[in-house]
């Protein structure tokens, strides 16, 4: 007894399912009488969608970063360098994550430097992550711990951008206690918003961890090991897709630049009063020979590409290698600045577009962050309907800044751009079915059809209807027929 919303078709319908072995048997119209020996779930009419899946992840980083300190509530530099001062007491180092000047009451970040840590201390390490990742600020102590070799670093400042910033879990490992934790916590943190399933940015080391806690899993991962780790994947023969409904390996991931809050996303013209244009972090060859190899292994490839000139360079190395069609369904991550002939390219090329949409809940707002530092182009960033008009597939997720789909959606549903704008439907639909397609399981998943997985969210109130946008609530989540949690208590069963 429930009213199942079907974004494809724009409406709903009253129907009821039956699942079986975690897969939906049967789809009927109404509320028929099943056999008394089925256990049955009454939803009372609530309104009911495919499980959200979230196409962009760094869940157990993230899951990692709830056990450390964070910066995402603080509203001033100094706010920070006070929880960091209280944690220096109780710690031998002190990891602080999240933190966002575009938050703060005004704009401190220029004063943060090494000098900066080490009036807190100079003995212990201190490390400030912001919430893109890819910039951080550390202090001497911390600076001792990265090898000399590791770009990009300014050792004056104590500035780390891009790899150095991206993977300083390398240099100040967690435990394995602590991973299996970061995998409950951040499980846990995805079903209260609904997602069923996730394309997970991950490495070795927490891919292993995610295979030891396989059958305790309670959403699907999809996971992308990043380029550094391309050649080992070809030696060992893996294509994407080998594994099952609940963890499989999906592809490479790439960085082709960095991100806009750390000026360093690659752009054509400079940042507003600037002469800087960002960093193309992946030379032309070598972007070559990892698409050239990765069409011939049957590898898909994720590609990060948030500035237009970084994804000019993709496309144009995408359109010399890659097989016509593109039937391994290379994604491009972000495209947060593209013209109309990059649309139009991507449309072409049948090129998948990965974008996150809570970016332009949080920053793309008049006077927010990318108003300040791209000048009036903001306006026109996130070309979401643009690049539906032009066929193109597109897949919603959240690079976890923040996790949560409904938070997403009122994002592209109310982009600033009424041009750019999508209605309820097109927006549930790439959060659902859009981002099935990204790892070739639309006949799986995004759907309630008979064939598809029996992964389904409830919600309070009908979606389709924008009255009701900031309202919503996830009342329940179904993974695999199993109910795993129920909005007015806790998760029923945690990992």
């Amino acid at each position: 007894n429930m009213n199942y919303v079907d974004f494809s078709k724009r409406k709903t319908e009253p129907c009821s399912l039956l699942i079986e072995n975690g897969v939906v048997k049967h789809k009927a119209t109404g509320y028929p009488n099943w056999s008394e020996k089925i256990e049955t779930i009454d939803l009372r009419g609530k309104y009911t969608i495919p499980g959200f899946i979230d196409a962009h992840t760094h869940l157990i980083s993230d899951g990692i970063t709830m056990q450390r300190l964070d910066l995402g509530k603080s509203r001033s530099l100094d706010e920070c360098l006070g929880k960091i001062s209280a944690d220096i007491k109780k710690k031998e180092v002190v990891f602080a994550s999240k933190w966002d000047e575009a938050s703060w009451r005004a704009d401190d970040s220029n004063k943060l430097t090494r000098r900066t840590l080490d009036r807190i201390s100079s003995k212990k390490p201190i490390i400030m992550r912001r919430v893109c990742g890819h910039y951080a600020v550390v202090n001497t102590a911390a600076l001792r711990c990265i090898p000399r070799h590791r770009k990009i670093v300014d050792r004056q400042r104590g500035r780390l951008f891009e790899d150095a910033a991206l993977n300083l879990n390398d240099f100040f490992p967690p435990s394995d206690e602590m991973l299996e934790k970061a995998v409950l916590l951040a499980g846990n943190m995805a079903l209260r918003q609904g997602i069923t399933s996730v394309h997970e940015i991950s490495k070795p080391a927490y891919f292993r961890v995610l295979q030891k806690k396989r059958r305790d899993l309670k959403i699907r991962y999809a996971v992308y090991l990043t380029e550094k780790y391309h050649e080992h994947v070809l030696k060992a023969g893996l294509t994407s897709g080998y594994g099952d409904d609940w963890l499989k390996f999906a592809g490479t991931k790439v960085f082709l630049d960095g991100s806009i809050g750390a000026r360093t996303a690659a752009l054509r013209h400079p940042y507003a009063g600037t002469r800087r244009r960002g960093i193309l972090l992946v030379p032309v060859s070598r972007l070559e020979h990892i698409i050239k190899t990765a069409e011939e292994a049957g590898i898909q490839l994720m590609l990060h590409s948030i500035g237009d000139r970084s994804t000019e360079v993709a496309l144009r190395v995408l359109e010399k290698h890659t097989a016509s069609g593109n039937p391994l369904r290379h994604r491009l991550e972000h495209l947060e600045i593209l013209n109309d002939d990059l649309v139009a390219d991507i449309g072409r090329m049948k090129i998948v577009a990965s974008m996150q949409p809570n970016f332009v809940h949080c920053w793309q707002n008049p006077g927010g962050l990318y108003q300040k530092v791209l000048g009036p182009r903001y306006i026109g960033m996130n070309r979401f309907k643009s690049l539906l008009d032009r066929g193109v597939p597109v897949a919603f997720g959240s690079d976890c800044m923040p996790l949560g789909p409904l938070y997403g959606i009122r994002g592209a549903i109310r982009h600033p751009s009424a041009r750019e704008q999508l209605s309820a439907a097109e927006a549930f639909g790439l959060y659902t079915n859009g981002s099935a397609f990204a790892t070739f399981e639309e006949k799986r998943k995004g759907r309630l059809e008979p064939g598809c997985l029996a992964d389904i969210a409830v919600l309070n109130e009908n979606p389709l209807e924008e009255k009701n946008l900031g309202t919503l609530k996830i009342q329940m989540l179904i993974v695999g027929g199993a109910v795993v949690y129920t909005g007015d208590t806790d998760l029923l069963e945690p990992i």
